[in-house]
């Protein structure tokens, strides 16, 4: 199916004035149908309503030197602002390496 041909089977998913629920679920049916992903409308409303999975979090290699800094930048700061010096630079250096595993790992 080309393009043209998508978008004339798409129009009458994307017409109307609707609550955006409605809308999003109509918008979504018309492409599992307009793309052949559905055979009917029914399998298509089936599809749509079943709960989406969380993309997973993509980490790109070249971005993990910048991600060291910000969270060396991060855990400095959070440690500058805890009254209490609990040991200065190790704790320091716990908070940073605690954040790179939470922030940095993909």
């Amino acid at each position: 199916m080309d393009r043209a041909s998508y978008n004339r089977c798409m129009s009458p998913y994307m017409k109307g004035s609707k609550p955006k629920e409605q809308r999003q679920l109509d918008f979504c049916i018309g492409s599992k149908v307009c793309s052949q992903k559905a055979r009917n409308e029914e399998e298509a409303r089936q599809i749509c309503l079943l709960p989406k999975e969380p993309k997973p979090v993509k980490t790109k290699r070249g971005n993990e030197r910048n991600c060291g800094r910000e969270v060396t930048e991060l855990a400095h700061c959070v440690a500058g602002k805890i009254d209490m010096d609990l040991a200065g630079k190790s704790m320091e250096n716990a908070i940073r390496g605690a954040m790179m595993e939470c922030r940095c790992s993909g």
